[in-house]
């Protein structure tokens, strides 16, 4: 009887933690927050050091409740429905087997030609900049340059969840805040579009 009880119990609980994670995601199949190819074109940048070259990408709240992100306006000719995404463009880490000591590579005295591995780009960032609000189930389109997309580097979105605001003053015993970012990199992007951009 015991035994029975014990089984019961778990699967009870088993059943309720499958019930919030299916009314929390929803389509259980993908992340609950997570980006979508769209299409590569040509378009003007939002700097002049910018290829002209772009990738956009949707951002898919795959969740019931709303996601806020930080935006500001995207260029000129532009769709309306685009917005510019802030987001960060941070170096992979590289892991190193301990007790392996790497020797950096000797300069090649006898070439002068400049060194062919690409410069890593800064990211979209603003004092100024506002918010959108994703709503479950929605998505929003944005674009980057072809440079913010790498092999060795990848991109860092930040992200909130748009909660109800509390009502009163915050306790003093009360403190720190969640830092959520969606990763997205080259090896992301699908197999065909990697080898068109000639991803690396």
């Amino acid at each position: 009887m015991f035994l029975l009880s014990s089984f019961v119990s778990a699967w009870s609980q088993s059943t309720k933690r499958a019930l919030a994670l299916s009314s929390f995601v929803i389509d259980e199949n993908r992340p609950y927050v997570y980006l979508l190819f769209d299409h590569v074109g040509k378009a003007v940048g939002y700097s002049k050091d910018e290829p002209p070259t772009r990738v956009w990408l949707r951002f898919v709240n795959n969740c019931r409740v709303p996601i806020v992100l930080r935006t500001f306006g995207a260029p000129e000719g532009s769709s309306k429905e685009e917005a510019g995404l802030i987001h960060e463009v941070v170096k992979d880490v590289q892991f190193q087997t301990r007790g392996v000591k790497v020797e950096p590579p000797l300069p090649n005295r006898e070439s002068s030609e400049p060194d062919d591995e690409p410069q890593m780009p800064a990211g979209y960032d603003s004092e100024v900049s506002s918010t959108e609000s994703v709503p479950p189930g929605q998505s929003l389109l944005f674009s980057v340059p072809v440079t913010h997309l790498s092999k060795s580097w990848h991109l860092e979105i930040p992200y909130t969840f748009d909660l109800p605001r509390g009502k009163g003053p915050r306790l003093p015993v009360v403190g720190g805040e969640p830092q959520m970012v969606l990763l997205y990199s080259g090896w992301d992007l699908p197999d065909e579009v990697q080898k068109q951009l000639k991803i690396r």
